[in-house]
């Protein structure tokens, strides 16, 4: 017999004998490892859902796969499934045993943080610490990860309860970006459901396409019911969100982008504005036609101090914007541009560092009267995820952030954050949990009684 074909027959005897003992077999393994190798692939590229699949597939080839129970949990954790995330993570320490290192503890407490598990996930983010030290500590940001545990557990040392209380219009999609009109009887925002324009999916996620919607309260219900055929004929194929609409109910601001999808009419996320004759009503949406504001990068979320706060004599607006175009040193930062009797400046100026962040600022909203400005941040000091915030300004001068702390604010990503002193609300979105799923869900707050200074002046 060939000596060759004699020592391949004699690895396999021994491996075979091996994987008894693993109870999982040779080809098995083989299998689970090929698995594992497609999935980094889908996932090194951005298709975090593929991956998942993949690393199930894993884990059918090979229950006992540590590996494959952790990057299944890294996967979920990306998905917001942080349920099952924790569930697989506790499964891979469990069988990594020794070769649990500082990284797999590190995913370990972002899942306890996101589930509202501060204890554990300060004592996993600790450990992790320690494990990668102080260079690695740096690199994955870990001391920023205890602050923020230490700030929710001193927020719930001190008796701080969360005031937000969800519309009845949340779904099992995400539902973003809400907004309200005619004394609160009206209300649009965003979302993503399986109803979206063209039913198309983005195959990074595989979530439906955001649409922007359109909502009354029914007299009956006292609850906002969906108003279809006000929104036919605004929403594309792409990617719509609204994010901004006076308080007259005469002039909205969106982003768009259509360019992951068949019409293309965008390169990367514009700016569009609408305007309407009849509250709410808006005809269509008009590219904002300022190629400084409207750049090849990604931007989006505006807002504008509303004219109704504005003299007639001295028309100058200062409109608020999201960018990433200064991405070669940032993430996204907020950006601003004068509006001077209906016409834009030729010179976009980009809000101090005091707001402006490494890391990710998003959603601003400005007071009509232009004096304090809210907006998320995921690297100021916060609960977890993106937190709110915001700034008042003083003399020309943006003030120090104020978090908004636990009665707005949670572990997870809280953003889209509007105020209507007028009303005594505030509403905002943010995920949280829905029959075990953690999706975007919008919200209201009641503001009678609380000490703000956005509330007293």
């Amino acid at each position: 017999m060939n000596k060759n074909i004699l020592s391949l027959l004699v690895i396999m005897t021994c491996y075979f004998a091996i994987g008894q003992n693993n109870k999982t077999s040779f080809f098995n393994k083989l299998k689970c490892s090929k698995y594992i190798s497609d999935g980094n692939e889908r996932y090194n590229i951005g298709r975090t859902y593929d991956a998942f699949m993949l690393y199930k597939q894993a884990l059918t080839a090979d229950p006992y796969s540590w590996k494959a129970y952790y990057l299944l949990a890294t996967t979920e954790f990306d998905l917001n499934n942080f349920n099952d995330a924790k569930v697989d993570i506790d499964t891979a320490l469990s069988l990594a045993k020794t070769k649990a290192d500082g990284e797999m503890h590190f995913l370990a407490a972002k899942i306890y943080q996101n589930l509202n598990l501060i204890e554990n996930a300060l004592e996993f983010y600790k450990k992790s610490k320690e494990q990668l030290g102080e260079r690695g500590s740096k690199e994955f940001e870990i001391p920023s990860f205890i602050a923020q545990c230490e700030f929710a557990l001193n927020e719930e040392k001190n008796g701080v309860k969360n005031l937000r209380k969800p519309f009845s219009i949340n779904t099992k999609y995400d539902e973003y970006g809400p907004i309200l009109i005619a004394k609160g009887k009206k209300l649009f925002f965003t979302a993503r459901q399986s109803e979206t324009t063209g039913g198309n999916l983005n195959p990074e996620d595989q979530l439906f396409f955001e649409d922007i919607y359109y909502a009354e309260i029914d007299s009956t219900t006292s609850e906002f019911a969906l108003v279809p055929e006000v929104m036919e004929g605004i929403n594309t194929e792409g990617f719509d969100a609204l994010n901004f609409v006076s308080r007259n109910g005469l002039y909205a601001l969106g982003t768009v982008n259509t360019s992951a999808s068949k019409e293309k009419t965008t390169e990367s996320s514009d700016l569009y504005e609408m305007t309407a004759d009849e509250p709410g009503v808006f005809a269509g949406m008009e590219l904002l036609k300022n190629k400084l504001i409207n750049s090849t990068f990604f931007d989006g979320a505006a807002c504008i101090t509303d004219s109704l706060f504005i003299d007639e004599d001295n028309y100058i607006q200062t409109l608020y914007f999201v960018s990433d175009r200064n991405a070669t040193k940032k993430l996204t930062d907020i950006f601003y541009v004068e509006k001077k009797n209906g016409i834009f400046s030729e010179e976009i100026k980009v809000l101090p560092d005091v707001i402006n962040t490494t890391g990710r600022e998003t959603t601003p909203f400005i007071t009509g009267d232009g004096r304090f400005l809210f907006f998320s941040s995921d690297a100021l000091p916060g609960m977890g995820g993106y937190d709110i915030y915001y700034s008042e300004n003083i003399g020309g001068n943006w003030s120090q952030p104020t978090n908004l702390g636990a009665a707005f604010n949670t572990v997870n990503d809280d953003t889209h954050f509007q105020i209507y002193p007028e009303l005594k609300k505030a509403v905002m979105a943010g995920i949280s949990e829905n029959d075990g799923v953690f999706n975007y869900n919008i919200f209201e707050v009641d503001l009678s009684g609380l000490e703000y200074p956005f509330l007293n002046y």
